[in-house]
């Protein structure tokens, strides 16, 4: 049978799958296919001692590069670094969402998902906060955003920081949350030293809504005064509350990490927010740069890998169909060499931790194509 594209003899982890053996993948016209018997390919790649992985998904990130400070260029920052899906945690609102679409969305070659910022000018600017206060919110144009790119804008972004709230209070977070729901959407919520205790934070938050930076140490986080995760995170995470590990630069610390994962608080999405400022950079640099820190704290490499393919396509609403290797998906693949290496990982309050390995990136196929690969 001819095939567009047979990468061979790779080590294949696709959670969605379940699956972890030694293996072929096939991709034809764009989809994944099932491996025939004899296959002839125009395209061959030789994965011996590589790891095969479905395209990575980087749920949090900041890629409005033609409007904000922030912002990277999305197509040739995340296609080298074996990303085929990323979404823009709320760099854009009301007021410039449009012109993201034209400028950084609709152009590019990666699959671009969005969230809204509450604040009409997203985070144009690093030079001073956004402004939530509810009375500027555009509750009209949200709901026509969000119906007319549908494809696009997946729900809504407030970060609630004290620097950023300013006396608001919680009732602002207990807004956005019924912004959210009159708009029947999820809400993202920047949590990163809140306005309020992490246990009142987190039992507002819905099914579906995202506790975004779970592992950040500044102010209330989401262990108590022993080290214990909190009954109250660990009650809205059974109830559906998301959990993403967002790194950033300011916004995730070892001392919480190392706790949460010893005592089996897992994050549902592991994610960069990456921005022009950890770009190949300390602490972030890339996904699988970030993977690397967590093999580096003994978690799972299959578990890593859910958390960064099955678990956000299943809230993109694009489970089954990207974010696996199963025949009939998106044919998003991306391969990876372990390089043992002496390595430090750093967090946000600059603490060093040692690592002895690195996924480094060797190839990546985007719907059939191969836009990357090294020699």
């Amino acid at each position: 049978m001819k095939v567009d594209i047979i990468i061979r003899n790779g080590c294949i982890i696709d959670p969605y799958s379940k699956k972890k053996e030694v293996g072929d993948i096939c991709i034809k016209s764009g989809m994944i296919v099932p491996v025939p018997k004899e296959a002839e390919a125009e395209f061959a790649f030789d994965a011996t001692g590589m790891f095969v992985m479905p395209g990575l998904i980087d749920y949090h990130t900041h890629i409005f590069s033609a409007g904000t400070e922030i912002g990277i260029p999305a197509d040739l920052s995340m296609i080298p670094q074996g990303v085929t899906t990323v979404v823009d945690a709320g760099s854009a609102g009301v007021a410039n969402a449009n012109a993201f679409l034209r400028s950084d969305i609709n152009g590019s070659r990666l699959r671009i998902k969005a969230f809204l910022n509450v604040s009409a000018a997203g985070l144009a600017t690093a030079r001073y906060h956004e402004n939530i206060n509810p009375k500027y919110w555009d509750k009209i144009r949200l709901e026509e955003i969000l119906q007319q790119h549908w494809d696009v804008f997946v729900g809504l972004k407030i970060r609630i920081s004290k620097a950023i709230a300013d006396g608001l209070g919680l009732n602002v977070l207990e807004a956005a949350v019924g912004l959210a729901d009159d708009l029947n959407t999820r809400l993202a919520v920047h949590s990163t030293d809140p306005l309020a205790p992490m246990e009142e934070v987190v039992r507002l938050l819905r099914k579906g809504d995202i506790l975004v930076h779970c592992f950040h140490g500044t102010g209330s986080t989401i262990l108590d005064e022993n080290g214990q995760v909190l009954d109250a995170v660990r009650e809205a995470q059974e109830r559906g509350v998301v959990m993403d590990a967002a790194n950033g630069r300011n916004h995730w610390a070892f001392s919480v990490a190392e706790s949460a994962l010893q005592q089996g608080f897992i994050p549902d999405i592991i994610s960069t927010d990456i921005t022009i400022k950890t770009l190949y950079k300390e602490p972030v640099f890339g996904l699988p740069y970030v993977i690397s820190k967590y093999i580096s704290l003994g978690l799972p490499l299959e578990k890593i890998v859910a958390c960064c393919t099955t678990a956000p396509a299943e809230l993109l609403g694009l489970e089954g169909t990207i974010g696996t290797l199963a025949p009939g998906a998106y044919g998003d693949v991306s391969v990876f060499r372990l390089e043992n290496k002496n390595l430090t990982f750093s967090d946000t309050k600059g603490e060093i931790r040692n690592g002895s390995c690195v996924l480094i990136p060797q190839l990546t196929v985007l719907n059939g194509q191969v836009l990357f690969r090294s020699l």
